[in-house]
């Protein structure tokens, strides 16, 4: 090789690359600072209620048997194998498949095994489901401002590609939190952000025709709060206006600047998250098409439909049956 080749292969461990390539992608910022970590051995009948957490996010996945998640009105049934995330830490009770009344998490058989480790077990004689249950915190606020704008779950099948590198990433801070070996807590804190990062990568991808430049703005000042507003709330009525006036922008101003970051206007970015998140919703619950048009900022069912053909080149109807 010459010795020009030689200095353009050298070149890219330059200095000036590598600060380059920190800034490519706002995931570089998500940071989580402690894992707490629950393994749960459940014999029906049995229910616990889980408390909220502020700045943190929660997480189940089954082993064995069965177990159904409420959360937000919503109810997730999961099988051996299912992982599910709660991004924002939100309260939600995990019971048996008959659905057992919750009581609270505090008034369970729980034995505490190291700082970050402890084993639940319930008095019940039934069938057992078994599950490895986690709380990951986190106190930066980029990784604050992406957890937010996730919804209230994302769930991973046992039979979905990105199911594998999660199960076996759990299993990693199992051992870790169980052993409480030199440097454990710094490796739990760096599996979790590993944890975290696949769960957004599989929601992403999840979100069928979405744009995940949204990323990039969570690391803009003058966007983050925009884009939390649109995330959080994609029901609500959002203007230009109010969006301008949370970036303390002028509306042109506005407008090209969150073209420029995040590659579409505005009213493009809202309307496909929206769309994207109601195919997610088509396909993952029983709600019917106009409660799910209600949920995502749609005033009838007959405009929801209209732009959902629009854009995915079916009617909502159709992606609920799963044609």
């Amino acid at each position: 090789m010459s010795e020009k080749a030689n200095n353009a292969e050298l070149e890219k461990f330059n200095l000036s690359h590598r600060q380059q390539g920190r800034t490519i992608s706002s995931l570089s910022q998500l940071s989580m600072s402690g894992v707490f970590y629950t393994h749960s051995t459940m014999r029906q009948p049995w229910g616990v209620t889980m408390p909220a957490i502020p700045l943190s996010t929660m997480f189940h996945l089954i082993l064995d048997g069965e177990a159904i998640v409420s959360i937000s009105d919503k109810r997730i049934t999961l099988g051996a194998g299912d992982f599910i995330l709660m991004p924002r830490g939100k309260g939600h009770d995990i019971v048996d498949i008959n659905n057992t009344p919750a009581s609270g998490l505090f008034e369970q058989n729980i034995e505490q095994v190291t700082e970050h480790y402890e084993k639940l077990t319930s008095k019940g004689k039934g069938p057992i489901t078994t599950a490895l249950c986690g709380t990951v915190l986190f106190e930066n606020e980029i990784t604050a401002s992406i957890i937010n704008s996730m919804p209230d779950y994302v769930l991973i099948p046992a039979n979905s590609e990105a199911h594998q590198p999660i199960a076996s990433i759990v299993k990693a801070i199992q051992l870790e939190t169980e052993s409480e070996g030199y440097g454990a807590g710094l490796i739990v804190a760096k599996l979790a952000d590993v944890l975290i990062l696949q769960c957004i990568r599989a929601w992403v991808s999840q979100l069928s025709g979405d744009n995940p430049n949204w990323l990039m703005a969570h690391t803009d000042k003058r966007l983050s709060p925009v884009m939390e507003l649109i995330h959080t709330d994609p029901a609500a009525h959002i203007n230009i206006a109010v969006l301008a006036g949370l970036a303390r922008m002028s509306r042109t101003t506005f407008i090209d600047y969150f073209k420029k970051v995040v590659g579409q206007t505005p009213k493009k970015y809202i309307t496909d998250w929206r769309l994207a998140l109601a195919k997610t919703r088509l396909i993952g619950s029983s709600d019917n098409v106009l409660n799910i048009a209600l949920e995502v900022g749609y005033q009838s069912e007959a405009s929801f439909s209209r732009a959902y053909k629009a854009k995915f080149g079916v009617p909502p109807s159709q992606t609920k049956r799963g044609e």
